[in-house]
């Protein structure tokens, strides 16, 4: 086990950092080893791929880099085809593990480099209201509590179980989950171009029509490009060379524009925003559709650039109200001269959760999120002012691992919150697990 003192930390997005000691476990019995040691000294927080824009990791204490778990084993679960994967792994490397058996995860995260731990700890998902975030296809979980003792947990263990997967880290640190799978399934896919009213006035007909639905608005245009995706017995016949090149050329354009251009735009040219977005839909996506293997189509995206992101997931009846709420800040803030938001406003679907703390504990959501660059002019004011538009909407909950604002004003937004609390007391009654942004902010412990 390898032990760097006095790291200096930094996150993906470059807007956290701390210095703490840093732990580089090997397997099961350093990471407990790690603990043990780490806690006679103070604090701990797991470290996942540093994907996280919110302070869930941030420390005086140590750290515990999960990196070098990244194992995995084909394994069942009543019958039915599972991975076993350590925590550090990426989704990339499950995915990729699961495409060589010819199996597939049917709600994984768009964005593939972050850790299989990280993903689970904050609740993270694809689409489908049929299922629901990564944490409930978790079917078993090793953690290490902070005395270094093991926990086998499965949902024979109740609640316990269901705080565990999705815990911000606040119970233990998990060493391995088991997740469902399936054989790998085909997907007929549709890109369209259909207009903002259309879509929204027909959200619940579109949603019964297409199993894997998502929205994308490009602001100061009036279409939603719907990814829309349904179980088909269709071959996949493999992309032409005219897909190939379209794709190649949607990829220069998208890299190119987050990368270069759209951050450029942030700085020194907010005004030319709208007259941008309404090249975005024909530089970054074809409209068309195509059949797919399950596990390539959930992982379109290719193009991820450092970017300010916030979500929020609100009740699915509550779904156009938030779009709604949505497109009019960012109109009447551009009537104002403003332009904080140049990427893109992103929706998906999922159903209820039973993790205590997922967004869409207890009932099904639309997961809405809003990306700019991190050059944007009055985006800090833009997140306030939408976190406000948001919160006005009763069940709205934000997610953990995006930008977050106002964590003391969702407590109340979790009803199992008390419970996941005594969990976490149980196993941890000394707080070891804690950050101050945890038990000052977001569970507020101190009096």
């Amino acid at each position: 086990m390898e032990l760097i003192a006095n790291y200096k930390w930094r996150n993906w997005n470059d807007n956290l950092g701390c210095t703490a000691d840093l732990y580089r476990p090997c397997g099961l019995h350093d990471l407990r080893e790690a603990v043990r040691r780490a806690s006679r000294k103070g604090r701990i927080r797991p470290l996942g791929n540093s994907c996280s824009w919110s302070p869930l990791v941030p420390t005086r204490g140590s750290l515990i880099d999960l990196g070098r778990l990244r194992g995995m084993h084909e394994t069942s679960f009543d019958g039915a085809p599972a991975i076993c994967v350590e925590a550090g792994a990426t989704v990339r490397d499950l995915v990729q593990f699961t495409q060589a058996r010819g199996l597939t995860l049917i709600t994984p995260t768009i964005y593939q480099d972050i850790s299989v731990g990280g993903a689970i700890a904050v609740a993270a998902h694809g689409t489908g209201l049929h299922t629901s975030t990564m944490s409930d296809e978790v079917v078993a979980l090793t953690l290490v509590d902070a005395r270094g003792d093991v926990h086998h947990l499965s949902a024979a263990d109740g609640s316990l179980f269901d705080a565990a997967r999705c815990s911000l880290g606040a119970l233990g640190v998990v060493h391995d989950v088991t997740m469902r799978c399936w054989p790998e399934f085909h997907l007929h896919v549709e890109d369209r171009m259909i207009g903002v009213d259309d879509v929204l006035g027909n959200l619940p007909d579109l949603l019964a029509t297409y199993e894997f639905v998502e929205l994308y608005w490009f602001p100061f245009t009036d279409t939603l490009w719907c990814k829309l995706m349904r179980r088909t017995d269709e071959p996949d016949v493999g992309a032409s060379l005219s897909d190939r090149l379209k794709f190649a050329f949607t990829y220069a354009c998208t890299f190119a524009s987050c990368n270069g251009l759209l951050p450029l735009l942030g700085r020194v040219a907010p005004e030319l925003t709208p007259a941008f977005m309404q090249l975005a839909p024909w530089l970054t996506m074809t409209q068309g559709s195509a059949v797919a293997p399950a596990s390539r189509a959930f992982h379109y995206q290719r193009a991820y650039p450092r970017c300010w992101d916030m979500s929020y997931g609100v009740p699915l009846a509550d779904a156009e109200e938030a779009w709604r709420r949505t497109i009019g800040l960012i109109e009447h803030l551009a009537r104002a001269a403003s332009f904080p938001v140049n990427m893109v406003v992103h929706a998906r679907f999922i159903g209820a959760s039973a993790a205590l703390l997922a967004p869409a504990h207890g009932r099904a959501i639309c997961d809405i999120e809003v990306v700019t660059t991190r050059s944007a002019r009055d985006a800090d004011a833009f997140y306030e002012q939408w976190s406000g538009e948001m919160l006005a909407i009763p069940g709205a909950r934000p997610h953990w691992g995006k930008y977050l604002l106002h964590p003391r004003a969702v407590r109340e937004r979790y009803p199992q919150m008390d419970t996941f609390l005594a969990h976490r007391a149980a196993l941890d009654p000394e707080g070891i697990f804690l950050n101050d942004w945890l038990e000052d902010a977001v569970f507020q412990l101190r009096p």
